[in-house]
């Protein structure tokens, strides 16, 4: 991977900070967003994505999964069979994932076609959608609609972060796109944490209030929208003219098991994406039944539901990401990971501990393990593909990553509420359910470590470009 190098004039602070300066460390920190901080040729762009992810979190929590599944378990408690309620609740907590099945059809869809006007025109689709879930009356019915309605929006939302990754790609330079691209998340994730938080507490005095909040929300995502429209990609027109000339050569297809073959032309490649399935199994797993967990466990309010699944999570990502992007900045995204994992089990860990012994207040420490983690995965899930892929090639790479993430997501929200009532449901399944997710989250951070010591073993660290495939002799099958 290489960038070209007349942008590295005016690079930025990867410390978020100013060297030498006395100011205060957030002074440092509210400096560190300034654009005078990223490279000349990539003002613009990023003058454009800031005052976006300032705005468009108020649409984005209408399609959160832990936020929303929270919504949906006490709304509609009373009003649907509670069999039905816990199994929709656990299919919308992981609708950001399951919605990733639907990555290959975006990758096909965008292939030759302008980047930027794609991601708009889903954005704009989300807003409508957003006013839908606004409207849902509180019953089965409503619950359906909810659940549906969360899943076509997050669906697009998939769609913008697949082809977003190829214009990060091209308009930020390799040695400071994570901490770039890290602080639109750091406002993204922080924005998010206030609305959760403001959502729980006024949902506690009036369950009528997401009546009104979304349609404002709504508002307010239009302006982000309006945003993206400026934003220019860098060699477009060359870009676009790769997509088409592979396509016509057998690229993106319509075809999901596409992406296997991606998977077989580079087995480097495909051996992350199997390390990164299992991690991510655990995760999503346990995601699946959090709010359904908490509520049979504890029997706490909205407020309180939304601090441990999301608010405390949303709110310490801010302060991880910067180390996360500073870390991944300089390094692999396989050494990365080889560290990263282990704090996603750490966090597990704490959950099976707080739900084993009723302790409600290590949950708090759970969600505060888990946003460390989250502020590292939001950077290696969105950029991670880049350290194998080609420009041409990245939506395809981003395909399969995303697809595959879908898939997990379609596992967990098909069979988490399931095997969680064979293992006992409210009278006992929450512990050996944890446990499983915890044993698949461990595996995978086993097989980061193992992949890092043989990269480091056949010097794949120093390689750079279009990844060569790996000979039988250097992949234990």
């Amino acid at each position: 991977m290489s960038e070209p190098s007349a942008e590295t004039a005016s690079p930025p602070d990867r410390a978020g900070g100013v060297g030498g300066s006395v100011a205060s460390p957030l002074t440092n920190l509210l400096r560190s967003f300034s654009p005078s901080r990223v490279p000349l040729m990539s003002r613009g762009n990023y003058r454009r994505e800031l005052m976006a992810a300032g705005v468009l979190p108020f649409l984005l929590v209408v399609f959160e999964g832990s936020v929303m599944s929270v919504l949906a378990r006490l709304l509609f408690e009373g009003e649907v069979a509670p069999a039905l309620l816990n199994t929709v609740t656990g299919v919308i907590a992981v609708v950001p994932a399951l919605a990733n099945l639907s990555s290959f059809i975006w990758v096909r869809l965008s292939n030759g076609r302008n980047k930027v006007r794609f991601i708009t025109l889903l954005q704009g689709v989300m807003v409508l959608l957003a006013l839908g879930v606004a409207f849902v009356p509180v019953n089965t019915t409503g619950l359906i609609m909810i659940a549906a309605l969360c899943l076509l929006g997050r669906t697009c939302w998939a769609g913008v972060s697949t082809i977003r990754s190829t214009i990060w790609k091209l308009n930020y330079p390799d040695g400071a796109r994570a901490t770039i691209t890290g602080r639109f998340a750091m406002i993204q994730v922080l924005l998010l944490a206030a609305l959760s938080l403001g959502l729980g507490k006024l949902m506690d005095i009036d369950e009528r209030a997401f009546r009104v909040l979304i349609p404002v929300g709504c508002v307010l995502g239009l302006l982000g929208r309006w945003a993206w429209t400026g934003v220019r990609v860098r060699g477009h027109s060359k870009l676009i003219a790769g997509e088409q000339e592979t396509g016509a050569r057998g690229g993106p297809s319509f075809n999901p098991l596409s992406m296997v073959q991606v998977l077989a032309d580079d087995r480097r490649y495909a051996a992350y994406m199997l390390c990164q399935f299992l991690l991510g199994l655990g995760n999503i797993a346990s995601v699946t039944l959090l709010a359904v967990i908490i509520r049979e466990t504890f029997d706490v309010n909205y407020r309180d539901s939304l601090l441990v699944t999301t608010v405390l999570q949303f709110g310490i990502m801010p302060i991880a990401i910067p180390f996360w992007a500073k870390f991944l900045d300089g390094t692999h995204i396989v050494r990365f990971r080889a560290v990263h994992s282990w704090f996603f089990v750490a966090a597990l860990i704490v959950l099976l501990i707080g739900v084993e012994t009723k302790a409600f207040w290590l949950l708090y420490g759970y969600a505060i393990l888990k946003g460390i983690a989250f502020g590292g995965g939001v950077l290696g899930w969105t950029l991670g593909h880049l350290d194998f892929a080609t420009p041409e090639k990245s939506s395809q790479y981003m395909g399969v990553h995303v697809t595959l993430t879908g898939v997990r997501g379609l596992l967990c929200g098909v069979l988490g509420v399931q095997v969680y009532l064979l293992l006992g449901g409210a009278e006992g399944g929450a512990t050996p359910f944890i446990a499983g997710c915890l044993a698949l989250t461990i595996t995978g951070g086993l097989g980061f470590i193992w992949m890092t010591r043989h990269f480091k073993k056949h010097g794949l660290f120093e390689r750079s470009g279009e990844p060569e495939p790996l000979q039988p002799s250097q992949v234990e099958r």
